[in-house]
């Protein structure tokens, strides 16, 4: 894991993944929330249009969860990439305390 870790920190490609991850999330949003004016639209249009084919709760869901699972992987790789103290070796905390 520490090798992956290295590779993906000195390529800049664990940053490039954590974005790309973010972006996913974004687009999953505004897609969603484009269909659901677009439905809306045409439902005042056309009250009489066939809705059995199509759930929008189900899509809503289904675009939330995937966002959430976008976001939260994108935290959790740049928590283990990027950690909020960088590891020293432990010889450097023994010297500082004499």
């Amino acid at each position: 894991m520490r090798t992956i870790r290295e590779i993906l920190l000195t390529e800049y490609i664990g940053a490039i993944l954590v974005a790309v991850l973010i972006a996913d999330a974004f687009s999953a949003l505004i897609t969603t929330v484009v269909a659901q004016i677009s439905l809306h639209v045409q439902l005042r249009h056309n009250p009489t249009l066939d809705l059995h084919r199509f759930s929008s709760t189900y899509s809503v869901l289904d675009a939330l969860s995937r966002i959430a699972l976008y976001l939260i992987s994108a935290y959790l790789i740049a928590r283990w990439l990027y950690p909020a103290k960088p590891p020293s070796p432990e010889g450097a905390e023994s010297a500082q305390g004499i």
